[in-house]
């Protein structure tokens, strides 16, 4: 029994710096809230996700910090025949070796119920889990609408 312990200890040793090497390479870039000036409002949060791995990817959960905002959840815009509805999304895909631009008109993440006013310029971190990727810590920068 000792023998069949230490031989799948072997393996896993031999098998996992092969399994990091693969690795899942996600950036994060141009991340960006416009500014709140009243306590208790929503806003929205993009970004641009880039996927260098050769399989896709998931963003399931994102983490602002609680003197921010009450809550962050992740949205899709919807043009259905009644009008634009935003509605929260379980995950956001993240295509392999492709990109996701979380932008007005379709996927983003939205901090609810704001906790402070956010004047432009101010920079806070959010941490975003990806399903394989795994966690990354991500600056957000408080600009004008179609600043870069």
């Amino acid at each position: 029994m000792l023998r069949i312990v230490a031989g799948l200890f072997a393996a896993v040793a031999v098998a996992a710096p092969a399994a990091a090497a693969e690795g899942f390479a996600v950036d994060v870039s141009m991340a960006w809230t416009p500014p709140v000036e009243k306590t208790g409002q929503d806003s929205p949060v993009y970004m641009t996700i880039t996927n260098r791995a050769d399989e896709p990817d998931n963003l399931v959960r994102v983490r602002c910090p609680m003197d921010l905002a009450d809550f962050t959840e992740k949205d899709a815009t919807d043009h259905g025949e009644g009008g634009t509805a935003i509605r929260e999304v379980k995950s956001i895909p993240i295509p392999a070796k492709g990109t996701a631009s979380l932008a007005p008109d379709g996927y983003h993440l939205r901090l609810l119920h704001v906790r402070q006013i956010l004047r432009e310029g101010q920079t806070f971190t959010c941490s975003l889990v990806f399903q394989k990727a795994g966690t990354i810590p991500v600056e957000v920068k408080v600009a004008a609408a179609g600043a870069k």
